[in-house]
């Protein structure tokens, strides 16, 4: 299909050095390995059924067509991780939970429409179950919130069976009841909340904080105190 001039687009970068691919995408089968990563997100449509016609219509180069055709076929495919913008003034509250074979850690962050940073914990705890700690990200990452004044809150988890015990649903043990009655307590007290799953790759900064090793049980962060890893992956997330 020829495209007119007036309606023609600039050719997308077709392989990016120093892409962002792997952090803010979805790994769906193999491995790129090597391979210089694909800028997927600019040159891909959504559906693969759609990626003939769509390409036509984007690249006028037939180089090019042929060299994004070429990687295809030589790598994987991906689906890439959007961020959940919440409305205006809601706030979200990404939450995470880490286990390692001598620690176990949780951290959650609470950040603004517009993804700023407002505030954000990192804690440490002497339990070794998983999910667990996911549920305690989850408490204590709203009672953050609550002490920010925040009503409207949206609470991202990459724990499927911890955003299931928070329902309700599933087979919930003993040993998570107390978090569960604190969470549905700290919600109660929100006006407006909304509790979801996130793809663990797209929750990479509340992973960083729960991964972190503290001396501290836990630790309150502000902006002005956060390291470069953790600022790093607040501005990625904002390209998402």
């Amino acid at each position: 299909m020829k495209v007119n001039d007036k309606n023609a687009q600039p050719d997308p970068p077709i392989i990016s050095k120093h892409s962002n691919l792997k952090k803010s995408l979805y790994r769906h089968s193999l491995s790129l390995g090597s391979k210089e990563d694909l800028h997927i997100k600019s040159i891909l449509p959504r559906s693969l059924a759609l990626f003939p016609s769509w390409l036509e219509s984007h690249v006028s180069d037939p180089f090019r067509k042929d060299m994004v055709y070429l990687i295809l076929s030589t790598t994987t495919w991906y689906l890439w991780i959007e961020r959940n913008i919440p409305p205006s003034g809601w706030f979200k509250l990404n939450a995470d939970g880490s286990l390692s074979y001598d620690r176990g850690g949780y951290g959650a962050l609470l950040r603004n429409n517009n993804a700023d940073f407002i505030a954000g914990l990192a804690g440490r705890l002497d339990l070794h179950s998983i999910n667990l700690l996911e549920l305690k990200a989850i408490e204590r990452g709203i009672q953050l919130g609550l002490s920010n004044a925040v009503t409207n809150l949206w609470i991202e988890s990459d724990s499927i069976t911890a955003i299931a015990w928070v329902h309700g649903m599933g087979c919930i043990p003993w040993t998570a009841l107390r978090s569960i009655r604190q969470i549905h307590q700290g919600l109660h007290l929100s006006k407006c909340w909304k509790v979801s799953h996130i793809h663990r790759e797209g929750n990479s900064p509340a992973n960083l904080l729960a991964a972190h090793r503290s001396s501290r049980r836990e630790m309150l962060l502000r902006p002005q105190q956060l390291w470069m890893e953790i600022r790093t992956a607040i501005e990625e997330d904002k390209l998402l």
